[in-house]
């Protein structure tokens, strides 16, 4: 028996057309404040697109571009960080080229191409423009392509995978900060760190640590055991009970004066890392609660019941399951700090939303323009933070889709 195939739907029910009729234009009211929605913010588009084509000041923008990214950075030294960032990307190329030839690895493969295509953006425009990194962003650009293509025609560098991060991360760490001497490779002290190198510094160290920190105070506060459960239950309350800019505050004044040292002797650096890491890692154990106490305990009891110990049983069945339930927590509070971090002007940092803010506007240049180049500056910032939380946003519902995140 011959299954006949199902009718394709009429016309007029797909494409844009049906689109527009159910969700713009579905009756009387919604079609009229669709159109008059609609005329707003094409007139709102047409605006900003003359004003940014022809009536703002972009030339302080340009001239400053190496303060926004690096800050007092030396000059002579940039194609460090740049060739840093390609090692980042050759790493992220091979995981993706890897995950390609298994046939998987959505979510690193367009993390790999949206950051590629940014710095073959850069290189693109430091080939005619920017002559003190011309050779650096060329050299990142191969190498963020050749770890991609290693990885495709390569598979057996899999056993490699996880030596090859152990290695090239340290190795990018010191191609920013240095090795010593007086030569390619001399120390650059982080107080001249700064500009959006600064800002992926702090949200990079800050998520990352605060991950697994959160993770321990949220299992330490269910513990069963009171010193571990009261240490975590102060703390917890202690931080949240204070925005970040007090700690920033008490990071700055306080932490030399409890460990009676000067203050220069800590770097800022430092005393913003450690605020920011212990503030968001408070927050990341109320979104890990949050999911431990989402699992039923009939899972707990029967995991005991299969003779596995409270360590495994929390190991391989709950935080497993309470991790995927708060996926989408977990990502907007990364996203939260990766903003928070324009904050650390409390402790004399200057990073990428200190310098857009205060040191560009307030040059004599850009005072010569009528009315300032603030709004400009704040709108290229604005796009820049897009562009990287949009990318968390994008992989945060590709993992939530294949763990199946609200679905049954």
């Amino acid at each position: 028996m011959q299954m006949i195939p199902s009718r394709p739907p009429p016309p007029g029910e797909r494409g844009l057309v049906a689109w527009a009729r159910r969700n713009l234009f579905s009756g009387p009211v919604n079609g009229v404040t669709s159109v008059v929605v609609g005329t707003l913010v094409l007139l709102a588009a047409w605006n900003l697109l003359g004003w940014v084509t022809g009536g703002a000041s972009w030339q302080p923008l340009w001239n400053n571009l190496k303060l926004l990214a690096v800050y007092r950075y030396p000059a002579d030294l940039l194609w460090r960080p740049v060739l840093a960032a390609g090692t980042l990307l050759m790493l992220t190329g091979l995981s993706a080229g890897l995950a390609r030839h298994a046939g998987k690895g959505r979510i690193i493969g367009g993390v790999y191409w949206w950051f590629t295509g940014l710095a073959l953006a850069l290189t693109a425009i430091a080939i005619p423009f920017w002559e003190s990194v011309r050779v650096a962003w060329v050299a990142a650009s191969l190498l963020a392509l050749g770890g991609y293509a290693a990885g495709r025609l390569a598979p057996g560098l899999v056993r490699i995978q996880t030596w090859a991060w152990a290695v090239g991360l340290p190795a990018a760490v010191v191609l920013v900060y240095g090795l010593g001497g007086d030569g390619p490779m001399e120390v650059v002290r982080t107080v001249e760190w700064g500009g959006f190198l600064l800002t992926l510094v702090l949200a990079s160290v800050g998520i990352t640590v605060a991950f697994p920190l959160g993770i321990l105070l949220a299992l330490g506060r269910q513990s069963r055991l009171p010193a571990i459960k009261g240490f975590s239950i102060g703390y917890i309350e202690l931080i949240r009970g204070a925005p970040l800019i007090t700690w920033l505050f008490i990071a700055s004044l306080m932490v030399p004066l409890l460990l009676d040292v000067s203050p220069d002797s800590i770097p800022a650096l430092t005393r913003a890392m450690v605020a920011v890491t212990l503030f968001a890692s408070a927050y990341m154990a109320e979104n890990v609660r949050g999911g431990l106490q989402s699992i039923p305990n009939g899972q707990r009891e029967a995991a005991r019941a299969l003779g596995l110990s409270g360590w495994q049983t929390t190991r391989l069945i709950v935080l497993p399951q309470a991790l995927r339930a708060v996926i989408p927590a977990i990502v907007g509070q990364a996203i939260g700090l990766f903003k928070d971090t324009s904050l650390v002007f409390i402790v004399g940092l200057f990073d990428f939303f200190e310098i857009g803010r205060r040191v560009i506007p307030s040059q004599p240049e850009s005072l010569l323009y009528p009315g300032g180049v603030l709004l400009e500056i704040s709108l290229f910032m604005a796009v820049v933070y897009w562009f990287f939380t949009y990318r968390m946003s994008i992989a945060s519902r590709q993992l939530e889709k294949e763990l199946g995140v609200g679905e049954r």
